[in-house]
């Protein structure tokens, strides 16, 4: 997937919003059938801990039986799980890295 590539080498918090918001807006636009969950199609996207929250979503999206998700709604879950797990993980580093380059200039 290339905008998982694009994230995990994003290097400010903007850009990885940004990436998120056009993943949002085109999986609305390519979803008529919303098989993504409602409470992870919505805009804004409002910090880590509302990703946080899209994320445990969509994992349990993803723990359901599987006779109750169809397979190729299992795959477009499983897929905005990735984006938005990579997404939470490069924005907890780079706020780390940020807090570590601040103690370190004090």
């Amino acid at each position: 997937m290339i905008i998982t590539d694009i994230i995990r080498n994003a290097s400010a918090a903007p850009e990885i919003y940004f990436l998120l918001t056009s993943y949002v807006e085109a999986a609305r636009y390519c979803d008529p059938l919303e098989r993504l969950p409602a409470d992870v199609r919505y805009l804004p996207i409002d910090g880590v801990d509302d990703l946080s929250a899209r994320v445990d979503r969509l994992k349990s999206a993803l723990a359901a039986p599987p006779d109750e998700m169809i397979a190729q709604d299992r795959a477009i879950v499983r897929e905005a799980l990735d984006i938005y797990g990579y997404a939470l993980k490069r924005l907890r580093y780079l706020a780390e890295a940020e807090r570590e380059s601040l103690a370190h200039a004090a």
